[in-house]
């Protein structure tokens, strides 16, 4: 599911990135044929670091953002701050380019790094005060995608929903406990905590084909999902 990192340089005008989800945020660059990303640890300043790397991720790969054919965000569920300083670089960003924009779900993204797993997969963002907001994805009958909505819950509640869905993987953000919650369901495979990591070059990915095909979102309607809401 990721993009070749070092695979030839593609034509088309590149696509940016920006996941600020979570406090676990990240910006890429993907032009068809090889991308580029970078994460770090935000916590909560993402107004003073998203937009700062941006311009830094241009400048490693010698671009500048007129450069750029599109830009790609996350939009939830996740944290509202972070939301909401991503969405509105975003939208800066189209504003002033004139290039389209494409809203991404956090929980897709973050399933769609094990979509070759060959096994229905399971994402999990926190939704604050212990809670989690869930999703799963699997082969449908359009292909890889959703199979249900999302759903909003303790991780007690997340336990009784994988106990009948023996076989899947479980990806996203958990913290220790919740980590063994999940880890004692039988059937259940959890990934490895530095795997589950969201990569913002899934985020690209995932917009690239709507954005070759021409599709683009509203800028002015595009509003996060906040993950203290249900979805």
């Amino acid at each position: 599911m990721h993009p070749n990192l070092l695979g030839p340089a593609s034509p088309v005008r590149p696509l940016l990135a920006i996941d600020s989800s979570t406090e676990q945020a990240g910006v890429a660059l993907f032009d068809g044929a090889r991308g580029a990303e970078l994460s770090w640890p935000a916590g909560r300043t993402q107004t003073a670091s998203l937009l700062a790397q941006v311009h830094h991720l241009l400048g490693l790969r010698g671009l500048a953002a007129g450069d750029l054919g599109a830009v790609a965000v996350a939009t939830g569920p996740g944290a509202f701050n972070g939301l909401r300083v991503g969405l509105a670089v975003a939208k800066g960003l189209v504003l002033g380019l004139g290039v389209p924009l494409l809203g991404v779900p956090t929980l897709a993204a973050a399933a769609a790094a094990h979509a070759d797993a060959g096994r229905p997969v399971l994402a999990v963002v926190a939704a604050g005060r212990g809670r989690l907001v869930w999703a799963a994805y699997g082969d449908g009958p359009e292909g890889w995608g959703p199979t249900a909505a999302p759903r909003n819950g303790t991780v007690e509640d997340l336990a009784v929903h994988l106990a009948a869905a023996a076989g899947t993987v479980v990806t996203g953000e958990l913290d220790g406990t919740q980590e063994a919650t999940v880890a004692a369901v039988a059937g259940v495979t959890l990934v490895p905590r530095p795997l589950r990591l969201r990569r913002p070059i899934a985020v690209a990915a995932l917009a690239w084909d709507r954005h070759l095909a021409g599709e683009a979102d509203d800028a002015a309607a595009l509003a996060p999902v906040y993950a203290g809401r249900e979805p």
